[in-house]
């Protein structure tokens, strides 16, 4: 049977709106207008609003509140916190996060919504690499698999290709075990191992050990 592994990114995107959202959303401004929204044009206000249009569900609005606090005060404390509200709304609406990455030459490119499917003998591998593609700002979806394929690959949906081979050179980056991770359509072994998920599949395989450098570079204990 297959199941979700609860990890550190889907437990972080759950919460985020409370911990998040809360900052402002509790907080001083008194002032609003006749439909309850805060009003005025500081970063605090602002916040207030874009996290209030959250909650009522008006995520487009919401979206472009926070966008308006990331472009117009960017020395803002709240500023970190609105480009995660971001985000956060972003994978919500599409699956997919917009916040640009860096490939290998210094190109920006956007991360696409991935997958990372192992069987139960690599769960440790699979939360490691977790943290790392959540750095993206993607946060991935996380399956266990005991009918999972025991090799290390990338599986694109048609139309995916160039985002899967970011991907691939992101993993041979992370992984110790691997100059490079191979690349190949899915196709309906993708909706086998991943129902519902429209994205890039990561398979983790035994022999893929993530690379000790990269996971003290981002503060997490192998």
């Amino acid at each position: 049977m297959r199941k979700r592994v609860v990890m550190r990114s889907k437990l972080l995107y759950s919460v985020l709106p409370i911990l998040v959202f809360s900052v402002a959303c509790g907080g001083g401004n008194k002032s609003f207008d006749h439909a309850g929204y805060s009003v005025g044009d500081d970063d605090i206000s602002i916040f207030t609003r874009a996290c209030q249009q959250y909650f009522r569900g008006s995520l487009s609005n919401s979206k472009e509140t926070f966008n308006s606090i990331i472009y117009r005060f960017p020395d803002s404390q709240l500023n970190s916190d609105a480009q995660l509200a971001v985000r956060k709304i972003e994978y919500e609406l599409t699956g997919i996060s917009e916040i640009p990455v860096e490939n290998n030459s210094g190109i920006s490119v956007d991360f696409p919504s991935v997958a990372v499917v192992g069987i139960p003998t690599v769960v440790s591998t699979v939360s490691q690499l977790e943290i790392l593609i959540l750095t993206t700002g993607t946060p991935p979806l996380t399956i266990e698999d005991a009918g999972a394929p025991d090799v290390t690959l990338v599986l694109y949906p048609a139309g995916l290709e160039e985002q899967a081979y970011i991907v691939s050179d992101s993993l041979s980056s992370w992984l110790s075990s691997h100059s490079s991770v191979p690349v190949q359509p899915g196709g309906d072994i993708i909706s086998s191992v991943a129902p519902g998920h429209s994205g890039i599949v990561i398979v983790i395989g035994t022999d893929a050990t993530v690379d000790g450098s990269m996971l003290n570079s981002h503060s997490i204990d192998p």
